[in-house]
């Protein structure tokens, strides 16, 4: 008996894990997530699929065993106590009882009787007919049979879910997990399960308008393919939204296929459909491959503007400078929800789609980006953003671009042309310095151009960063500050003198130009990817399901209904067991035991004395 309780435990804390780590993941996210110590330990004991571990499912069956032969020894006993009344004992014997007391009463033994069948009592006479036996809360003896079956159904529940058919065919090699990247086609009938298997919960991955009658079973650090009785159809994928933009629904819209029929369903995150003992959940969605419209900005108007069409999970290669790159289209999210300030308060927004891609150069390194297609509201102005990171585990870093009057990026597209136009610079320069009052000779003013060119090209070539370098090598640590602001006041007025223009035919505002040099000056640490505008698109989505079939469900929802029944029993349900003996006509002794003793139950004794003594 102990060592069933503790093959109970174990199961129990096996449960717990099973239930904080999410099971059946690619081995690739445990690793990353328990690192390589931990990863090839656990491993051993097979947490990530722990529910259909051999170890596991042994435990399983031997409690089922185990339980069974406790069941069938006990519950016979329990059965004939509960019918049995004890009316053998002696009159010296119900005085040992804890709760034995003698009162006096005019009442009859029938009248006692008629108030022990009001408090729920069983009544036997007993063969002295001057001692009358009673009982009530006999099912609390069942409560010992409940869980006792709980625990046989529940395990059976288990062992039968837990693939073990699949267990034993691995083990006398007549399958083999497959671990490479194959089309399902391509996967050999070794790998394969046919539409006869017992129990399985594997996963369907399909684009809209795509069709598979085979699904994918995650077995280890492998897989196999599950042969289903039905071919699915995904017709169409579509989220519902709520009047913030947060997701409302996420719904699928499929075709199921058998025998020359057809029906059509709409599955959700809590609606499942049920055929032919399989269930079809609503469990992810990814992008199905979106058709891509861009055009490709260079940062620093090295060359025109590119258009680029392209499709998510597509490579395109993009040459420059004698360089070449890729791009890596991984991802297109057409709803991105996020915190915009507004009133001085924080409100839920959806601010429209994002494309995120890898730029990778010709050695292989790659860099990350996600850009967003609409401009951003950000301190009641609006902002082209784009992130940008080196790796997964980084925050990404974003380029805020500021959009201009019409919320597009025509305005600081001209920005980047006039900036970098030395004929511009060198105009702007002699205004600036024809204006300069201190400069008395032609001397002065030639060495101010220069200098003034020198500064706006470190300002092009390296931005805010390159100027703070220059000052802490040419400039003394008590005038760095001074020098800093007029360097930008110089830098500002020769932009926006630059750019006039732009205010004359309203494309933006004078504050525009604070932002659009700001955002130059960042551009140095966004990498050698061009910035991409998102001018088009075709959004197709990819359902993820989950095709479950579980026939231990059935037995597991059982069990669980004994067990609730076997606790309430043993919990909130008291044997009691009472002997009223008549002493003369009119003095009688009341003697009660219980499977639980304590206060409540003394009081309890007490007032049930209380009414057999009061006057009629």
């Amino acid at each position: 008996m102990r060592f069933a309780i503790t093959m109970l435990s174990v199961v129990a804390i096996a449960s717990i894990i099973g239930t904080v780590v999410k099971q059946s993941e690619p081995y690739n996210n445990y690793l990353v997530q328990f690192g390589q110590f931990w990863f090839p330990i656990f491993e051993v004991f097979d947490v990530y699929n722990i529910y259909q571990a051999f170890w596991f499912l042994i435990i399983l069956l031997f409690l089922v065993v185990s339980t069974s032969l406790c069941v069938s020894r006990n519950s016979p006993k329990i059965i004939k106590d509960i019918s049995r009344f004890q009316g053998s004992l002696s009159h010296s014997s119900f005085k040992k009882f804890k709760n034995y007391y003698e009162f006096s009463s005019d009442k009859s033994l029938n009248a006692l009787t008629e108030i022990l069948n009001k408090a729920g009592f069983r009544i036997k006479a007993s063969k002295d007919k001057d001692i009358l036996v009673a009982k009530k809360g006999d099912l609390q003896k069942l409560g010992y049979i409940f869980t006792h079956l709980a625990i046989i159904v529940i395990s059976i529940g288990g062992i039968l879910d837990g693939n073990l058919y699949f267990k034993l065919q691995e083990s006398f090699g007549f399958k083999k997990i497959e671990s490479r990247n194959l089309k399902f086609s391509e996967v050999p009938a070794e790998s394969q399960l046919d539409i006869d298997n017992f129990s399985y919960r594997a996963t369907l991955l399909l684009n809209e308008q795509e069709k598979n009658n085979k699904a994918l079973l995650r077995i280890k650090d492998g897989y196999l393919v599950q042969h289903l009785p039905f071919e699915i159809k995904l017709d169409k994928f579509h989220i519902e939204h709520y009047s913030t933009g947060q997701p409302k629904a996420f719904l699928s819209d499929i075709k199921i296929r058998k025998d020359g029929q057809e029906f059509t369903e709409t599955i959700s995150v809590n609606k499942p459909f049920t055929m032919d003992g399989i269930t079809i959940y609503q469990s992810d969605f990814q992008d199905g491959g979106s058709r891509l419209d861009l055009t490709l900005m260079d940062l620093f108007n090295r060359y025109q503007p590119i258009n680029l069409s392209s499709e998510v999970y597509k490579q395109n290669s993009f040459n420059t400078d004698q360089q070449e790159y890729v791009f890596e289209f991984d991802d297109f999210r057409e709803f991105n929800i996020f915190q915009i300030e507004k009133d001085g308060k924080l409100k839920t927004q959806n601010i429209g789609p994002s494309v995120v891609y890898k730029f990778r150069n010709a050695s292989g390194q790659a860099v990350e980006y996600q850009t967003y297609q609409n401009p951003v509201p950000e301190n009641e102005k609006f902002f082209f953003m784009s992130g940008v990171r080196e790796d997964l585990q980084s925050e990404l870093k974003f380029l805020r671009i500021p959009a201009d009057s019409d919320l597009s990026l025509q305005g600081y597209q001209t920005f980047l042309k006039n900036i970098r136009s030395e004929e511009l610079l060198l105009k702007n320069i002699n205004i600036l310095a024809d204006q300069a009052s201190s400069l008395n000779s032609v001397e002065a003013k030639e060495n101010f151009k220069k200098n003034t060119q020198d500064i706006f090209n470190v300002y092009l070539n390296s931005g805010y960063s390159g100027l703070a370098a220059m000052i802490e090598d040419t400039v003394a640590l008590e005038n760095q500050e001074s020098v800093a602001d007029s360097y930008i006041k110089i830098i500002y007025f020769l932009a926006e003198s630059m750019n006039q223009q732009l205010i004359i035919n309203n494309t933006v505002e004078n504050d525009f130009f604070q932002d659009a040099l700001n955002a130059y000056s960042d551009s140095f640490f966004y990498g050698d990817s061009p910035f991409l505008i998102l001018n088009e698109y075709e959004k197709i989505y990819a359902s993820g399901m989950q095709l479950t079939k579980d026939p231990g469900k059935i037995w597991v929802y059982i069990g669980s209904l004994f067990l609730v029944i076997g606790i309430f029993c043993m919990i909130y349900v008291q044997e009691v067991r009472l002997w009223l003996i008549r002493k003369s006509p009119r003095s009688y002794a009341v003697a009660m035991a219980s499977n639980r003793e304590h206060i409540d139950f003394d009081n309890y004794c007490k007032n049930l004395t209380e009414k057999f003594k009061a006057k009629e």
